[in-house]
Order: C-alpha cells, then sequence, then structure tokens
C-alpha cells in the first residue's frame, strides 16, 4: 500500500493539474480500496448549476472553499443528474441505482423501500458511524432515506419555515453546519478511531433566493449567486474543523449537486419540467489530501449521480451490498457509455408527458412526444433538434432507453389496495389513481409558458394582489389545465375575492380530474372557509385513504370540530397533528392548541 501511496502521489505531481486528452482518469492515480479506514463526507448542494462555480470557469462566483478542494482534487466536466428533482437524484446517489430502478421519481409521492440497499448501510455494516445533516422537508425520513444512519438530522430552521408551502420548510446552511459540526466533535471526542460517514445537505440555492450575503453590493441582483456563496462559506467550517482536529489527511470528500437550475433557459425557470442541461449538468469534486495532491480535471467520460455509491465504495474497500447501476470511476472509461434520465415532475405538476432520456459524452436523446436529440459537442445548449436530421442512425438509442424505462416499480409509490379504491368510489371519488403516463399527454415543451405563468401567480397571490393574481392563473389554467399551482392559485383568489363558490367549483373540478392529494387539502380548505363543514369532512375522509400519516388530514378536522363548537375533539386533532408531522405542520398545530389551552 505504501508503494501505491507513492505511485499515485508522483502521478498526480508529474500531471501538475494537466487537464489535455492525455491526462490520467481517477482510475490511473488510485486503486480500489486506497482510502480504506478513512471517513468520508458527501456534501451535497441542492440546486447548483456546475458553470456557476469558479472551479469550472465562472468568473464572479465567491466559492474560494469549492475552488480550493477542486485545485487539489479530481474535478469532474461531465456529470448529469438522474433527475431534476431533490429526492429522485439523491436516491440514485445514495443506492447507486436510476430512478427507473430504485423506483422513487418524484418529490413527495415516493419513499424508498426499506429493504433497499444504501451506501449507508454498508459504510455502518463495515463499522462507521453514521450521520446525516438535512436541510430540506423534501427529504424528511419518511421518505425513507435515512436507512443506514445512527442519525439522521432534519429540522425546520429558524428562518426556514414557509406557512403557506409546509413541503418546502428548509434550515439554512449555517444551521446545518452548526448540527453537522456539533456531531462530528462528539465522535472526535468519544471513537477518535472509529471511522465516521457524514453526509451533509444544503438546499440553500433553491427558490427563493434569501441568502444572508445578497444584501452585499456584489451580490446585487445576483440571489442565486449569493446563495451558492453562503454555502462555500459553511463549507468552509467543515473543512477548518477537519484541519483543526487532524482529519483532513484522513477525509474523503465528495461534493456533488443533485441537479442544476434553469435560468430563463428553454423558457423554464427553476428546475423539473425539463432534463436539459440547465439542470442536469452539475458540479463533481472529489478530493482526498493524502491521496490526490494537486488538480486533475477527468474530462475523458461521462459520468452520473449513479455512480457515487460504486466510486466511494470501492476508494474505502465497502462493496454494495445490493444491485447498482452505476460503475466505479477508478473503472475503465467506456466511450460509448450514455446515462440514463428522467423527470416526472411534468406528469405530477401539469398532467404533461413525463421525460426519458440518454446522454452520452457529446450526444443527448430525449423521449418526448416531440422527440429530441441534440450534438452537444457543437451545441452545448441543446438549441438545435436534431431528430429528424439523424433519426436514421437512432434506433440503437431508442431501444435502449426503452429497455430502462421501467414504468412500474414495486413499492416505491404507495399504491392503493382494492379495498382503498372501493373506498374512495363509495364516498364518490372515482379518480383513484395518478394520471396514465402512457396517455395521451400533452409535451412539456408546450405548456412551460403557462406553467410558469401559474408561479407568477402565485408570486401575487403571496403580495395581495388577488385580482391580478386570479387574471394571471386563469391565462395559466386556459393554457395548462392540469398545471396544479395555477388551479390553487385560481381557486385562493376567487376565494379572497369573495367569490366562495366559484373557488370550490374549480376545486372540486380539479380533484375529481387529477386525483391530486394537494388540490384534495386544498378543496377541504376551501369547503371550511366557505362554511361547508360537511363536505369538508367527507373531502377528508377521501384524503385519509391516500395519504393516513398526513399532518394536514388531522389539522383540518380540528379546525371544523373548532368552528363548530367542540374544543376536546379539536385538541385531539392537533395534538394528533402534531404527534405525526411536526415538522410540516407543527408551527400551526401549537399555535391552535395554545390558543384552545389559553384561558
Amino acid at each position: 500500500m505504501k508503494r501505491l501511496l507513492i505511485l499515485s502521489s508522483l502521478l498526480v505531481a508529474l500531471c501538475g493539474g494537466c487537464s489535455g486528452p492525455d491526462a490520467p482518469s481517477l482510475g490511473d492515480i488510485l486503486v480500489s480500496g486506497q482510502a480504506a479506514g478513512h471517513d468520508v463526507l458527501l456534501v451535497t448542494l441542492d440546486t447548483v448549476r456546475q458553470d456557476r462555480l469558479g472551479c469550472y470557469g465562472y468568473e464572479r462566483a465567491e466559492t474560494p472553499v469549492l475552488d480550493a478542494l477542486a485545485a487539489g482534487g479530481a474535478l469532474f466536466h461531465d456529470c448529469v443528474a438522474s433527475a431534476p428533482l431533490t429526492l429522485p437524484s439523491h436516491t440514485t446517489i445514495l443506492t447507486g441505482q436510476s430512478p427507473a430502478t430504485h423506483g422513487v421519481r418524484d418529490n413527495g409521492l415516493y419513499a424508498l423501500e426499506e429493504d433497499a440497499s444504501t451506501l449507508a448501510e454498508d459504510l455502518h455494516a463495515a463499522g462507521y458511524a453514521t450521520a446525516a445533516f438535512i436541510a430540506a422537508f423534501v427529504m424528511d425520513a419518511r421518505y425513507g432515506l435515512d436507512q443506514g444512519f445512527d442519525l439522521y438530522d432534519f429540522q425546520v430552521g429558524a428562518s426556514g419555515g414557509r406557512s403557506e408551502m409546509a413541503e418546502f420548510n428548509e434550515r439554512p446552511a449555517d444551521e446545518v453546519t452548526d448540527a453537522a459540526l456539533a456531531w462530528l466533535g462528539r465522535r472526535h471526542t468519544n471513537a477518535p478511531e472509529q471511522p465516521v460517514f457524514a453526509w451533509v445537505h444544503y438546499f440553500d440555492p433553491h427558490m427563493p433566493y434569501t441568502s444572508p450575503l445578497q444584501g452585499r453590493p456584489k451580490f446585487r441582483g445576483r440571489g442565486y449567486d449569493a446563495e451558492i456563496a453562503f454555502v462555500d462559506q459553511q463549507l468552509g467550517r467543515l473543512i477548518d474543523w477537519l484541519d483543526a482536529n487532524g482529519r483532513r489527511d484522513r477525509t474523503l470528500i465528495v461534493v456533488v449537486a443533485d441537479h442544476g437550475e434553469s435560468l430563463g433557459e428553454h423558457g423554464e425557470e427553476a428546475h423539473g419540467m425539463f432534463i436539459y442541461n440547465a439542470t442536469m449538468k452539475v458540479p463533481l469534486i472529489i478530493n482526498s489530501r493524502s491521496l490526490i495532491t494537486s488538480r486533475l480535471d477527468v474530462r475523458d467520460r461521462i459520468v452520473g449521480l449513479v455512480d457515487l455509491r460504486d466510486t466511494i465504495g470501492d476508494l474505502v474497500g465497502v462493496a454494495p451490498s445490493g444491485p447498482t447501476d452505476g460503475q466505479s470511476l477508478l473503472d475503465p472509461v467506456d466511450p460509448d457509455r450514455r446515462i440514463y434520465m428522467e423527470t416526472e415532475c411534468p406528469l405530477n405538476m401539469a398532467g404533461c408527458s413525463p421525460l426519458f432520456g440518454l446522454q452520452s459524452r457529446e450526444e443527448k436523446y430525449i423521449r418526448a412526444p416531440v422527440p429530441e436529440f441534440y450534438d452537444l459537442a457543437t451545441d452545448p445548449n441543446e438549441l438545435a433538434n436534431l431528430y429528424e436530421e439523424r433519426s436514421d442512425r437512432l434506433d440503437p438509442w431508442v431501444a435502449e432507453l426503452a429497455d430502462l424505462m421501467v414504468e412500474e416499480v414495486d413499492g416505491a409509490e404507495r399504491r392503493l389496495s382494492e379495498e382503498e379504491i372501493q373506498r374512495l368510489r363509495s364516498l364518490g371519488y372515482t379518480h383513484a389513481s395518478r394520471p396514465d403516463r402512457d396517455g395521451d399527454l400533452p409535451d412539456p415543451k408546450d405548456v412551460v409558458v403557462a406553467f410558469h405563468q401559474g408561479m407568477d401567480a402565485e408570486d401575487l397571490y403571496f403580495q395581495g394582489r388577488h385580482a391580478e393574481a386570479a387574471a394571471l392563473a386563469q391565462r395559466a389554467v386556459d393554457g395548462c389545465p392540469s398545471c396544479i399551482a395555477a388551479i390553487r392559485v385560481l381557486a385562493f383568489s376567487k376565494l379572497r375575492l369573495g367569490e366562495g363558490e366559484a373557488a370550490v367549483a374549480i376545486l372540486d373540478e380539479a380533484v375529481e380530474r387529477t386525483g391530486d392529494l394537494f388540490l384534495m387539502r386544498s378543496q377541504a380548505q376551501a369547503q371550511i372557509i366557505v362554511g361547508d363543514p360537511d363536505g369538508a369532512f367527507e373531502t377528508l375522509e377521501r384524503f385519509a385513504v391516500l395519504d393516513p400519516n398526513n399532518g394536514w388530514l388531522y389539522l383540518l378536522r380540528g379546525d371544523i370540530h373548532e368552528i363548530q363548537g367542540r374544543p376536546e375533539q379539536a385538541l385531539a386533532e392537533y395534538r394528533r397533528a402534531l404527534e405525526l408531522d411536526g415538522i410540516r405542520i407543527g408551527d400551526r398545530a401549537r399555535r391552535r392548541i395554545e390558543k384552545l389551552e389559553t384561558p
């Protein structure tokens, strides 16, 4: 092993940060098991584009910590996400499987099965202390990623509660770092020889952009960059702790983003609807100060999030205990490799066709109602669709993607039993499942404008501009009849404008047509507001069949009891909501309990 360390250091020193076609790859300088016994620090940057970091050439970046890790580590230039969504991509990172295999295909609708095999479980079985420090509700333990962790730490931050969008409750990077440092300190004091696996997740670059740094003149109008800069600062605190406590030389650091952020490309704001490079090309840095002594630019291969479990396991000498779809980045380069990607968000948020794709180093195929094919070598921004022009050579792409598209994965999505379906129908609810992903659905490209009109209408609503919100939401619904956000904003704007009957009618029709849980909850809320508690109770009975552990169910039941003069029953429901779902709706439940208990 000592000779291997000397050889690898010599190779890196000779390379000196080279990046040409003959530059060594990771497998040329490292071998399996070379990081055995090392601590592992996995840092996931939510919603960070590759081209917004200084180490990838962005001159306005304020990312000195990430840049330093890249300067002394391996920087991968062609890394792609599995999905432009937080939960599916992180599930891929931890399982080494694509969404089509692990079955977690969107936020909030799926949970990883308990019998899945994860990196954390493998490292725990190999003697590692394991902990995760999570920054957003979309990866709450209920979604299954806590498997294998001694500690799975998520709390809503002091400034991270979102009263109107509790599903996006978060905590800022400084509080995440505080929690991670506290645990690392305890482990270092109590069991300094035991290796640790710490996963640290930073959510700040996700919209809305509210960085503590964005008030500084250099970040004026650059909220997204300010968020990334703040994360970089907080990551620096972790690295400083490793240095100060003598653990840096025995730590394997892996930094990666789960997906990027579209800043207007292809008409998309934020992420989720498309699988273009803006949201799918992500940074990946592997740093180990004792094993890699200068920058290695890896440009000879396409890699994916799906490769991280195999690669980390390979480096520390812990083989995956279950099947994976990826490969160790120490393995030889496969020049013909194509990586699978998908998004189900268009189906669930807008009633559109989901998208599936394959990407090689220089080309990308997207299966959509209007299929797409791009030459990434000459068109990295994916502006010229060459599908018709090159259709005669696409049969292998189409066949490979069809083989990879497993459209029904046992267990990951909560499916309804026949008894539950019959119960829903007995309650008058005929649409007992989500939209058919194989149906004749619109292309997301055709509704993206309307989809974002719905988001803009939501902003107007929260500003109290209800008439404007209603008008814009109506245009959005006209262009995208199944856009969930637009439907909700249209209905609640009408409620604010005194048009309660119209609001309830909008939600009744939408719930019957889409079966969407968020709209069903909205339907019950609207019924309560307009003075129809019996109708709300019926709606919540349907909701209970679909999501019996959702705190909103008990919170709204409590509201009905309170309105109808049954305070004891209301208190019981509020307490149940707090017990089951405190992270999502705890603040609301506590306020209601305090109100009823105050003499």
